[in-house]
């Protein structure tokens, strides 16, 4: 009987360093969607967006207020934007990210955008847990259920 000889296959930790990063971002992703999904289907959602496109391909931070603009989901990938985890940003508004340099007439145009309940796209000056600056390209969004009313407002971001 010939034996087979056992092949050696080794690769540097740093690559498993690597795929075990991407591996857990991958999964991050998956439960973003599950609880984006859970979120539009208890609110009947009526427009759709792709989420996973944002999320995977687009890579935004995917932020979702209710009518009172609090917090009520972020994705995980905020916390590489902004420094807070999305539970320390759960219940809170996103006022809490703008500091002394953002631009007082964009929040207006926000302010009133929100007001009218129309969409708006404007980049900011936000501010990082630990007092950084940085810019904010947003893409915002009101959503409405299947009787019209308004039920959340879900916000597309990127570090600009």
């Amino acid at each position: 009987m010939t034996k087979i000889k056992p092949v050696s296959f080794s690769a540097p930790l740093a690559s498993w360093d690597i795929f075990l990063a991407n591996y857990r971002q991958l999964m991050q992703k998956g439960d973003d969607l599950e609880m984006l999904k859970a979120i539009s289907g208890k609110a009947n959602w009526q427009v759709k967006w792709d989420l996973k496109e944002e999320l995977v391909a687009h890579d935004h931070v995917i932020v979702v207020t209710d009518v009172k603009r609090k917090i009520v989901f972020a994705s995980n990938n905020i916390a590489d934007m902004t420094g807070y985890s999305p539970k320390e940003l759960l219940g809170k508004s996103p006022k809490m990210l703008q500091g002394s340099d953002t631009d007082q007439e964009k929040l207006k145009y926000i302010r009133e955008s929100i007001a009218a309940k129309q969409p708006f796209e404007a980049t900011i000056v936000n501010y990082r847990k630990d007092g950084e600056a940085y810019g904010c390209h947003i893409k915002a969004f009101p959503v409405f259920d299947a009787e019209n009313k308004l039920v959340n407002f879900i916000a597309f971001e990127k570090a600009a």
